[in-house]
């Protein structure tokens, strides 16, 4: 399923482990038109999706598909593996835009995506970061340039104590010149994933046509 990359991970799992995914699929969902989707790595146990962000699901025919048991507690690789997989198997049941990819995350889960984005800026056409991003090696990497034409929302908020952290992982994408980047601070939200409101506001963007523009 993951052609080259397979042998690398293989270590990461038990013969005969059994995975579960959590998924939510838009209720007007239509094969002829094919869907966004969105691949989550959550920072617990379950990797499913907040019921008050169905609305902009629904506006926008995005999927959405995120392992169980890839919390905070597991290995990198295995959550960066788990979502690449996440990716393939949704592939295998609908019909995906490949242009509309993105990868998410909350606090450990958003760091991770995060770094999984740069090494696999061909796979994910951007990304959503809730109070969790990392640079990691950006700066070193070659798929830096790739990445440019990708979107990527950085979510935090004024009480969150990731503030600092989101805040930096976007300076450094914006001097790497990665300009369709936007930064929501969101007042008086902690370490929390967002409401509904700024959660379609940040899936907008994603959804926007992939052109350089004025950002927060």
């Amino acid at each position: 399923m993951l052609g080259d990359r397979s042998s690398r991970y293989a270590s990461l799992f038990d013969t005969g482990e059994e995975i579960t995914w959590q998924y939510f699929v838009p209720p007007d969902y239509n094969p002829e038109e094919p869907a966004g989707l969105l691949v989550y790595i959550s920072p617990t146990r379950s990797g499913a999706m907040p019921k008050e962000w169905r609305g902009a699901m629904n506006e926008h025919n995005i999927i959405w598909v995120g392992a169980d048991q890839s919390g905070n507690r597991t290995k990198v690789p295995r959550r960066v593996l788990l979502s690449l997989l996440g990716v393939e198997l949704a592939k295998q049941d609908y019909e995906i835009d490949s242009r509309r990819v993105y990868l998410s995350g909350f606090s450990g889960g958003g760091r991770v995506a995060s770094m999984a984005v740069i090494d696999n800026a061909d796979t994910f056409s951007g990304g959503l970061f809730f109070c969790g991003a990392d640079l990691w090696h950006l700066d070193e990497s070659p798929n830096a340039e790739l990445m440019k034409r990708n979107r990527y929302v950085l979510i935090t908020g004024t009480r969150d104590q990731a503030l600092e952290p989101v805040k930096k992982t976007y300076r450094g994408y914006r001097r790497a010149g990665i300009d369709q980047t936007k930064l929501m601070i969101i007042r008086n939200m902690g370490h929390s994933t967002p409401r509904r409101g700024d959660f379609a506001k940040a899936i907008r963007f994603l959804e926007e046509a992939r052109n350089p523009v004025a950002v927060d």
